[in-house]
């Protein structure tokens, strides 16, 4: 018995013992399906998966915009307003 799926099926295929193989490919999924879940539950919405985000460049997934470019865009607008 082994923690990695691989290792399992590399000793359980030449036995041809099957009956309890299916755990080790189903519980690591269901695991981090949990997992996401009891982490929604308590910690509520989900921002970004980006643990930190470049100084330059803006976020297509959650919005993040750095501050000099929404700076550079207030003066953008601020210039087209008048």
């Amino acid at each position: 018995m082994s923690i990695n799926p691989a290792r399992s099926f590399a000793s359980a295929a030449p036995a041809g013992m099957w009956q309890l193989l299916w755990i080790y490919f189903v519980a690591p999924p269901l695991g981090m399906l949990a997992a996401a879940q009891l982490y929604c539950a308590f910690n509520g919405h989900v921002g970004c998966a980006k643990l930190q985000h470049p100084d330059d460049v803006r976020c297509i997934h959650c919005g993040y915009e750095p501050r000099v470019t929404a700076q550079l865009r207030a003066l953008a607008e601020e210039s087209v307003h008048g």
